[in-house]
This record gives C-alpha cells, sequence and structure tokens, in this order.
C-alpha cells in the first residue's frame, strides 16, 4: 500500500467525485465535488485525487503560503494551509489518512512552511484526534467554524 497525489485530470475527475466518507463524518469534510469546485476560485489552492496504484482512495487540497496571507489574521505568515483532506469510507483505516498527511507535510516544506495549519469540526466524532497524534495542536482560534490546528514543521 502506497499513496500517491496525483493531479485531477479529466480522467480521474469521476472516480474522485463518486467517492464519499461514511454516513457518520459528513460534517466533518466537505463533498469533494464542492472542493474541486471551490479550488477554482481559491488563491493558491491546489488538489489532487489520493490514488493506491489505480484504486482512487481520497482526496486533498492545500494552499500555499502565498494563498494563505489572503485568509486574514487567523493564519500565521509562512503557513501552508491543508484545506481538505478526505479518506473514502472504504478505505478508512488502512494507514491512507497518515500517508496523506505525511504528503502533505513534505509540500508544505517544498513550499517553504514554516507551519502547517488545518480547520476540525471540534465534534466528540470528529478527527481532531487524529492531527493531534501526528503532532498538530490547538491554535484556540475559529474560522468559519473550524478549530484551526498548526503545526510546526
Amino acid at each position: 500500500m502506497t499513496l500517491e497525489a496525483r493531479p485531477v485530470t479529466r480522467d480521474s475527475l469521476q472516480a474522485l467525485i463518486g467517492l464519499t466518507v461514511a454516513e457518520g463524518q459528513r460534517d466533518l469534510v466537505a463533498p469533494n465535488v464542492k472542493t474541486l469546485a471551490e479550488a477554482a476560485y481559491e488563491p493558491g489552492a491546489v488538489v489532487w485525487g489520493l490514488w493506491d496504484g489505480d484504486v482512487p482512495v481520497g482526496l486533498m487540497a492545500m494552499v500555499d503560503p502565498e494563498g494563505v496571507r489572503l485568509h486574514g489574521p487567523f493564519v500565521e505568515a509562512g503557513a501552508a494551509y491543508l484545506w481538505r483532506l478526505m479518506i473514502g469510507a472504504d478505505f478508512q483505516g488502512r494507514g491512507y489518512g497518515a500517508q496523506a498527511l505525511h504528503l502533505a507535510i513534505a509540500t508544505a516544506r517544498g513550499w517553504g512552511a514554516g507551519h502547517l495549519v488545518t480547520g476540525v469540526n471540534d465534534v466528540p466524532h470528529g478527527n481532531r484526534g487524529f492531527y493531534e497524534r501526528h503532532g498538530f495542536i490547538s491554535t484556540g482560534l475559529v474560522e468559519e467554524d473550524d478549530l484551526l490546528l498548526v503545526l510546526t514543521l
């Protein structure tokens, strides 16, 4: 099992749109079709399909440090933003989320970012613990109803 982040193409679009999270997780991450649509209007946004060989398992979207500056006072200068990370319901619990996070960290470092910021819906069934297990800490700040977490790179 090796996760690869690939650019979204016309040929991969439908497979990525078809991925969904489990019913009880729909309040945690936007549907892939929304992420793909919003990315066209988000300065500095990059979206990748997450693949294990020929199998699409998820979607990841990030905003580079230049685009992050447009988000206002809630994010640090020089930070990259992990905007969306989605692993399909059928592929959760297999380590894909951790692999995707490592890809996001490598991307942020490649952009020269000193921090990686993400936001979580801080609810009991949420994914805050996942990020904290990987070294993210709460900033205590809330942006668009998401608690912002930060990882120093």
